[in-house]
């Protein structure tokens, strides 16, 4: 098993990023993860405003041999071990709920057995997820603010442990970046953040040859989702909804559009991931009793 340390990072995806190391598909990997604040917000404060530098890093990048574009690279969640301590950060302006935050504040919250310390009345169960988990786009420098089809700051809450994420090959090696773990964050990020927490991350990484995907995709025991990213929410819904649409068609080649349209309809979810980032995400869930497949 490999390891990278999060010194290692990136702030932005790119094609030409050289890897940290390269590893044989198949490999498993721990990348050490720093919170989003790259662990600059060191305790709790008020009305107090930071100028923090290399925001959002992702660990990595790290190849994979034999990734080639075309191909798709299936990154399955073994395990998410967290720190003891998380961070949110609220400031006037920032988030769906900015106009109730009349000033700035640091939250440090206590995680321990499993379970979010928010205060001394409530705790709650924690639901670790990865934020950030991209490979190099075709083109361009993208922030790990952001999100796209390489993946990116989906901020999916469905990514989780043991949950599989595909991913489409556009460079050789596919080069994968991890970060901005959560301990706990809901559908939407409002609060433009989740409880931000330092981690390890255990994965696996296949290269799936000749299945590509035009966009992420994640699986879980009982569903699918379609991710899609875009500047506005109705565009990032309408794009989940027609990549469904177009994922489904391809492995259900005997249904007419139509049946696919009404499917749809009757077994699937359109949900928001975040609506805070540069571009917005939304996901397109099904389950697999729909259909039978294996990748």
């Amino acid at each position: 098993m490999y390891s990278i340390s999060k010194t290692n990072h990136i702030c932005s995806f790119a094609p030409d990023l050289q890897s940290v190391m390269t590893v044989e598909s198949g490999s498993e990997i721990v990348f050490e993860t720093y919170d989003c604040y790259r662990e600059q917000l060191t305790a709790p404060s008020k009305n107090k405003v930071y100028t923090l530098q290399g925001m959002n890093p992702a660990t990595g990048p790290v190849g994979v041999n034999g990734a080639m574009p075309g191909d798709t690279l299936k990154v399955t969640v073994i395990s998410i071990d967290l720190d003891e301590t998380g961070t949110m950060y609220l400031r006037p302006g920032a988030g769906a709920l900015h106009k109730y935050v009349t000033e700035a504040e640091v939250k440090k919250i206590r995680v321990a057995n499993g379970l979010v310390h928010f205060n001394e009345r409530h705790v709650f169960p924690i639901r670790t997820m990865i934020g950030v988990i991209g490979v190099a786009p075709e083109s361009g420098d993208i922030s790990t603010y952001s999100p796209g089809t390489h993946g990116g700051n989906m901020d999916t809450k469905e990514i989780t442990e043991g949950a599989i994420v595909y991913l489409p090959v556009s460079v050789a090696g596919a080069n994968l970046a991890i970060g901005d773990v959560h301990a706990l964050m809901g559908d939407g990020e409002v609060t433009i953040c989740g409880l931000e927490i330092g981690s390890r991350v255990r994965v696996k990484v296949e290269v799936l040859k000749n299945q590509h995907f035009h966009t992420p995709v994640v699986e879980d025991d009982a569903h699918f989702y379609v991710i899609a990213s875009a500047t506005t929410i109705d565009d990032a819904c309408q794009a989940a909804v027609e990549n469904m649409f177009e994922f489904l068609q391809e492995r259900l080649p005997e249904y007419e559009a139509n049946e696919i349209v009404c499917i749809m309809g009757l077994r699937g979810d359109l949900r928001l991931s975040q609506i805070v980032n540069p571009m917005r995400t939304a996901k397109f869930v099904m389950p697999k009793d729909v259909f039978d497949v294996t990748f």
